[in-house]
């Protein structure tokens, strides 16, 4: 009896360890993220740690791969991969499923090592829920054609109210824009527009401070050309949350793609009060991003939009729209929100 589960040990913890290994190559080199590569890295050797205390050179003795029924058993969905992110669901199966005989069969030889078998497996969901929310929140953003700018100076009424309307109103995308409080204040606002956004379907984007967005829970950050670098602030986010990048030409563009931004703002489009620029892509810009990037990476034209200006931007090829003063500068901001999104049509998607 002891050979056969020490078999059944040194076979599971196979499994699990290469499955460990591709899961942290696809956070590393696909999704670029130090957060979670590091995170798996540490659970393999919490891993090494655990195996370590079961019988290795009995356990190596008792591998007997010719005679292994199972290894001419498989599946044809076993040989098929259709994308990356089924590989990665594949794999975080694998890991929790070899986990659980770890710990099972590992409590008739080491109580230590079933223990903390135990504990990879709880830690590794965690790791599991980051990938998976990742995705959500992409999917969402794919989706969404209306973002707000939400800066208090713009609206008519008190901007909990005028957030709180546009919400209820579904807007998809709303972005805490805020140059001209203290940092604490800034703080105390996102943490309410986390609040009345976390059960709905607006995605929450803080506006240059990845550190506010990380201790917000925000879905994601937006930055500018001369704010942190994407890179810089995918280090210190992680994979999961958004970052879009603004972008004023065609080669920042292509620097956005290249940086794996995950949406951009291009323009501006038209002058506005939000900020001041000396020159303005327009619509040439609008219409040059249409036909290099498509619908391959969400964009969002920005910049003096107006409703009597979106048949323009329309017409340019632009499927989503960012705006600010146009929706809270409006009596019933909610109701804009609804009128803008049916101009758009649910373009996007």
């Amino acid at each position: 009896m002891t050979d056969s589960i020490e078999r059944i040990l040194d076979a599971a913890a196979n499994r699990c360890r290469e499955g460990l290994r591709v899961v942290e190559d696809y956070c590393r080199f696909i999704r670029n993220d130090p957060v979670l590569s590091e995170q798996l890295k540490k659970l393999r050797h919490q891993f090494r740690v655990a195996y370590e205390a079961l019988p290795v050179e009995r356990m190596l003795a008792s591998r007997d791969t010719r005679g292994d029924v199972g290894t001419g058993i498989t599946t044809p969905a076993e040989t098929v991969r259709l994308s990356t992110e089924d590989l990665l669901q594949a794999n975080c199966k694998r890991i929790q499923e070899s986990l659980r005989s770890l710990e099972e069969y590992s409590k008739v030889l080491s109580s230590s090592a079933s223990q903390q078998f135990e504990a990879i497996r709880y830690a590794f969901y965690t790791v599991e829920q980051s990938l998976r929310l990742s995705d959500t929140l992409r999917e969402r953003l794919q989706s969404a054609c209306l973002y707000l700018l939400l800066t208090e100076k713009f609206c008519q009424r008190d901007w909990k109210e005028v957030a709180r309307e546009v919400i209820a109103a579904g807007v998809d995308v709303i972005q805490l824009r805020e140059k001209n409080i203290s940092d604490r204040e800034l703080l105390e606002r996102a943490r309410w527009l986390r609040d009345a956004t976390r059960e709905t379907s607006t995605l929450l984007i803080i506006n240059d401070r990845p550190d506010l967005a990380r201790l917000v829970d925000a879905d994601g950050v937006h930055v500018g050309q001369d704010e942190l670098p994407v890179t810089q602030v995918r280090q210190l986010l992680g994979s999961r949350p958004l970052i879009g990048l603004s972008t004023h030409n065609s080669t920042q563009v292509e620097e956005a793609v290249a940086l794996q931004a995950d949406y951009i703002g291009v323009g501006p489009v038209f002058p506005s009060r939000t900020k001041s620029f000396a020159d303005f892509p327009g619509l040439e810009f609008v219409r040059n991003v249409q036909s290099t990037l498509g619908e391959t990476l969400p964009w969002f034209p920005i910049g003096g939009v107006t409703a009597e200006l979106l048949p323009e931007l329309l017409a340019a090829g632009a499927l989503r729209v960012a705006v600010c003063e146009a929706i809270l500068g409006q009596p019933h901001p909610g109701e804009t929100v609804q009128q803008w999104k049916a101009l758009l049509g649910g373009n996007a998607g």
